[in-house]
């Protein structure tokens, strides 16, 4: 068995947030049209861990880059998916989804320059958003975590 570090994989490891205001409405936040990856989508906030980052705060890191919210989380891995990335700049890598669960408890929102636009959105409403595809399947999932 080689146990050399150097053979190890590297991951590609995000973390998002389905984050809920006071009103138990989902915040969906737009990709930049000019983005160049999934532009025009909708998604949940949150990115890709850098190499040095800790997981265990990543999910309010996230969306306070992302959107300038303060939140606080009440399950931080409510949902998770991987597959192995067959194109792009980390063909070949094990991609990771880690999203959580958090309320939003300060500040304004104020988007990051990968998006254009967010939403505050009602469970009823949130599918009828042109969502990218991981997102989708999430709030699929934890629809019944919104009430």
């Amino acid at each position: 068995m080689n146990t050399d570090r150097k053979s190890r994989p590297q991951v590609v490891l995000v973390n998002r947030a389905l984050v809920l205001n006071e009103k138990k409405e989902v915040l969906l936040i737009k990709r930049s049209k000019g983005d160049s990856y999934m532009p025009g989508k909708w998604e949940l906030p949150g990115g890709k861990l850098d190499a040095g980052q800790d997981i265990s705060n990543a999910l309010e890191r996230e969306v306070l880059e992302e959107t300038g919210l303060a939140v606080l989380p009440t399950d931080k891995v409510a949902y998770w998916h991987s597959k192995i990335l067959t194109k792009g700049k980390y063909k070949g890598l094990p991609y990771i989804v880690l999203i959580g669960l958090a309320n939003s408890i300060g500040g304004e929102v104020k988007l990051s320059k990968e998006h254009d636009d967010y939403a505050w959105v009602s469970k009823d409403e949130v599918f009828s958003y042109d969502l990218v595809h991981q997102t989708r399947l999430a709030l699929t999932v934890l629809s019944n975590k919104i009430s």
